[in-house]
């Protein structure tokens, strides 16, 4: 295949026009890393890393393989970052959604439960490489390596604003955090961490159950995923638990 020129922004897969690159981002055509990027978390969501085939990317975009190992050295270089754009994204988009709820605390974390839900539905096969990084050890090596630092501190920063949306559901107010030091509330919050009632104690309670009823409904668990009576009451059994969430605060 001929080295395409910088100025082809056409590719044989034609749905990867500006409204599809637009739905991960402000470019309607970003440069070709971030393009392989993209594709691959579309890409392993659908089939997990194990049958991910870098070919698959390429052939979309209209590039060679050589491309791909020129710009991720590798396959699981390519997978490595990816988890991370992934992850980074899984996160921005539960606070988005928070910030975007009516200015209700009830709301707010009912709105951060409920995106949660939908963001695990959507991680599909990343949901492994996340929660089980043993699966794939020579991926998650290189995550730990590489991006480590900047997704821990992504997920002490969810954590300290799950905290917060509990804090504010007992005290009747709404955080702007935009307004708030996050280092200070982060070091108000831990103060408390030998309270097993404290906020971050029952954030991290709320965390742990909305990842077992986002995993649930995103039908990962195989044993339950095909029993029709349970699929037909599954939203309203799903509604009634986030809303015993909320009231055990």
């Amino acid at each position: 295949m001929a080295r395409r020129r910088l100025s082809d922004t056409t590719h044989p897969d034609t749905t990867l026009d500006e409204t599809y690159w637009l739905t991960f981002g402000d470019q309607a055509q970003p440069p070709m890393r971030d393009k392989i990027i993209i594709l691959t978390s579309e890409e392993v969501a659908a089939v997990g890393p194990t049958e991910f085939n870098v070919s698959s990317v390429s052939d979309r975009l209209g590039i060679t393989h050589p491309m791909i190992n020129h710009y991720f050295g590798g396959r699981d270089n390519l997978i490595a970052e990816t988890a991370y754009f992934v992850y980074r994204r899984y996160i921005t988009a539960l606070w988005e959604a928070v910030l975007t709820a009516p200015a209700e605390p009830r709301e707010r974390l009912r709105r951060w439960i409920r995106e949660q839900i939908v963001r695990t539905r959507e991680l599909g096969g990343w949901g492994g490489i996340l929660n089980y990084p043993s699966s794939t050890k020579a991926i998650s090596d290189i995550i730990e390596s590489n991006y480590g630092p900047q997704m821990q501190e992504l997920f002490a920063n969810n954590i300290v604003r799950l905290g917060s949306l509990v804090q504010d559901i007992r005290n009747g107010m709404v955080t702007d955090w935009e307004t708030v030091d996050s280092e200070e509330l982060s070091q108000r919050l831990l103060s408390e961490k030998n309270n097993p009632d404290s906020v971050l104690a029952v954030g991290a309670s709320i965390a742990w159950s909305t990842l077992g009823i986002s995993v649930w409904s995103a039908g990962q668990h195989l044993p339950s995923s095909n029993i029709p009576r349970l699929l037909e009451v599954k939203d309203e059994i799903m509604a009634a638990h986030i809303e015993r969430i909320i009231d055990s605060i």
